[in-house]
C-alpha cells in the first residue's frame, strides 16, 4: 500500500474505544495542509512535527464539540476521556473569565489570551495524553502495526514524517477529511443519542442560526472597490446591485464578517453556491483585506467593523477558517 492507502486504512479500521485517533489523524492532516517549505526538517525529505502543535488542534476540536453540543467521546459516560475533561476545565475557566456561557467558536474566543496560563496547562496536559494514549497506538490496527506512516519513539515530543507524505495529505485533503469526519461520526453514534451528528462533528447546525441582511457592509466594501468589480470573475458589475458574497460560505462560519464579504455579480454569487474557495481565492481575499483596511483607516472613523477587520488580519482568520472549514 502507498502512504494514502495506509492512512485511510487506519482511519477506516481503527478501534471504537474513543475518538482520540480521529482527532490525531485530523490534526496531522491539517498540519499537512499548512505545510510550508520553511518548516523545520531533520533532513531534506523528513519533517518534524511537534506533539505540542498536534495538541493545540486536538484541544480545539474537543473544545468546540463540547462547548456547543456536549458530545460524549467514549463508551463510558461515567469516565470521560482525559482530553474531554481537559476541554471542559478550559471551557469552565473561559466562561468564568468572559462572563458568558454562550457557545463560541475557538478562533473567536481569543482563549489563548483570555485564559493564557490555563490554556498552556491544557496544551501540556493534552500532549501528555497524546503520548500515552494515541501517538504509537494510532499505527496499530487489529494488533498489527502499520509500517511506513510516520516515525515515533514512545514518550518523545515529536514525530517525523516524509515531506512527500504530508503533501499527499494536502493534495488529498477533502477525501481524507471526509473519511475522518465519517469515521468520527460513526464512533459518536455509538456514544450519543444526539441528532445530526455528522453536522455536529463540523460544528454545523443550520436551524439554530438565522441569516441577517448584509446591506450595512456595502459602504465598507466600496471603500476599496468603488467601481464594484466582481470578486469572483473580476468584471465590473453594471446595471445591477452588487451581491454581497461570503467568500468562505456562510454555512461553514454562521457569521457575517467584513473580512469575508465582497462584491459579486448576482449570477456569480448564485453559481458559486456552497463551494469552499480554492487557495488562489484565499490569497486574493487576504490581499483585499490588507488594501481594505488601509482605505478604511484613511477614510473612515474607527468603528467595530474596522477593528474586527484589523483583528482578523492580525489573527490570520482567513487562512485559519479556510483550513478549518475543509475539516
Amino acid at each position: 500500500m502507498n502512504f494514502l492507502d495506509k492512512w485511510l486504512y487506519i482511519i477506516r479500521n481503527c478501534s471504537f474505544d474513543n475518538t482520540y485517533k480521529m482527532a490525531w489523524a485530523k490534526a496531522i492532516t491539517e498540519i499537512g495542509i499548512e505545510q510550508e517549505e520553511s518548516n523545520k526538517t531533520v533532513e531534506a525529505n523528513l519533517v518534524e512535527i511537534q506533539l505540542k502543535d498536534i495538541a493545540k488542534k486536538v484541544l480545539r476540536y474537543y473544545f468546540e464539540q463540547t462547548i456547543f453540543f456536549g458530545l460524549q467521546q467514549s463508551s463510558n459516560p461515567v469516565k470521560p476521556p482525559v482530553m474531554v475533561t481537559i476541554a471542559k476545565q478550559l471551557i469552565a475557566t473561559y466562561q468564568a473569565r468572559s462572563g458568558s456561557i454562550k457557545p463560541v467558536k475557538w478562533y473567536r474566543s481569543n482563549i489563548e489570551t483570555v485564559c493564557n496560563l490555563e490554556y498552556e496547562k491544557a496544551v501540556s496536559s493534552t500532549v501528555k495524553a497524546l503520548k500515552s494514549d494515541v501517538s504509537y497506538r494510532f499505527l496499530r490496527v487489529e494488533g498489527k502495526e502499520v509500517d511506513g506512516v510516520y516515525q515515533y519513539e514512545q514518550k518523545t515530543d515529536s514525530l517525523f514524517i516524509q515531506r512527500e507524505d504530508l503533501l499527499v495529505l494536502k493534495d488529498s485533503r477533502l477525501m481524507v477529511l471526509d473519511a475522518i469526519n465519517y469515521r468520527w461520526t460513526q464512533m459518536l453514534e455509538n456514544f450519543n443519542h444526539s441528532p445530526r451528528l455528522s453536522k455536529k462533528v463540523r460544528i454545523i447546525d443550520e436551524e439554530q442560526v438565522r441569516r441577517k441582511p448584509l446591506g450595512k457592509f456595502a459602504e465598507f466594501i466600496a471603500a476599496e472597490n468603488p467601481e464594484s468589480h466582481c470578486f469572483i470573475c473580476g468584471e465590473k458589475i453594471i446595471a445591477e446591485t452588487p451581491a454581497i458574497d461570503h467568500v468562505i460560505p456562510w454555512s461553514y462560519l454562521y457569521s457575517d464578517d467584513l473580512w469575508n464579504l465582497v462584491f459579486a455579480h448576482q449570477s456569480c454569487n448564485s453559481s458559486k453556491s456552497n463551494v469552499i474557495p480554492n487557495e488562489q481565492m484565499i490569497l486574493q481575499l487576504e490581499a483585499r483585506n490588507q488594501a481594505l483596511l488601509q482605505c478604511l483607516m484613511e477614510k473612515t472613523k474607527l468603528n467595530k467593523h474596522i477593528s474586527e477587520l484589523e483583528l482578523a488580519i492580525e489573527g490570520n482568520f482567513v487562512r485559519k477558517f479556510w483550513i478549518s472549514c475543509q475539516g
